[in-house]
């Protein structure tokens, strides 16, 4: 453990605020099977902040060494710390390559691991300037053993197709639900679901075709809350309110 990262891990141990309730509990959100110290995410984030800001002169790759570390931890609180300190730090976020990605993935569990690891965390231009290695990655994922893993082929894609209007995405996108849509665990037919609303605003007419076309075949989930995202903005079905 480098140093960087036993202060970290002080920080989350001293942070740790558990409720009556979850200290009957011995497993993260998601069923990580990961050590969980009860670290509320906004605690986490300011813990990300506030070291990022306290080393400003530190290198990308000396951030994403302790990066590395963090996610070789034993509890759910590093390993999502690890996604928080990137974020925080767009130049090491620009370092980041589809094979420590992958390296990455294989020692996380869970939606709350996988989600804080893909969500918005890569951008479209960021997957872009090295589509072929970005695509690439997406595709291994999506045919991998291990669940999660595949869980993630669909998160990545969420905020690229919700901001872009690059087709390759779209097309990645549905090539990846085609590949994976005949599964039936909750962790793949949410994220299912999750993906085809996020590309409702950009890729309007490939979702309505797509649910045309293969409709029948998808999780029912998917179906049900994409057709409301498409007729109401919503995935309930429950138009939001207009303010005045």
């Amino acid at each position: 453990m480098s140093p960087e990262h036993r202060e970290l891990l002080a920080q989350l141990r001293q942070a740790s605020r558990p409720t009556s309730a979850e200290r009957h509990q011995s497993d993260s959100y998601g069923g990580s099977g990961h050590l969980f110290y009860f670290v509320s995410a906004p605690d986490r984030r300011a813990i990300a902040r506030a070291w990022i800001a306290s080393h400003r002169s530190t290198t990308p790759q000396a951030v994403l060494a302790v990066v590395e570390s963090l996610v070789d931890g034993q509890s759910h609180e590093e390993k999502t710390l690890g996604a928080l300190l990137i974020g925080c730090h767009a130049p090491a976020r620009a370092a980041v390559r589809p094979g420590d990605l992958d390296r990455w993935l294989g020692k996380l569990n869970g939606w709350a691991e996988i989600d804080c690891q893909c969500h918005n965390l890569f951008t479209a231009a960021q997957m872009l300037a090295d589509w072929p290695a970005w695509r690439g990655l997406i595709e291994q994922l999506s045919k991998d053993q291990n669940i999660n893993k595949r869980r993630a082929s669909l998160v990545l894609l969420n905020g690229p197709v919700r901001y872009s209007d690059d087709e390759r995405f779209a097309d990645l996108a549905l090539a990846v639900i085609e590949r994976l849509k005949v599964e039936r665990a909750i962790l793949i037919t949410k994220a299912i679901s999750w993906l085809l609303r996020s590309m409702v605003q950009r890729h309007r007419r490939a979702v309505e075709d797509y649910l045309a076309a293969q409709g029948p075949t998808l999780p029912r989930i998917a179906v049900r809350e994409t057709n409301a995202k498409l007729a109401t903005g919503v995935k309930a079905g429950r138009r939001r309110p207009i303010r005045s």
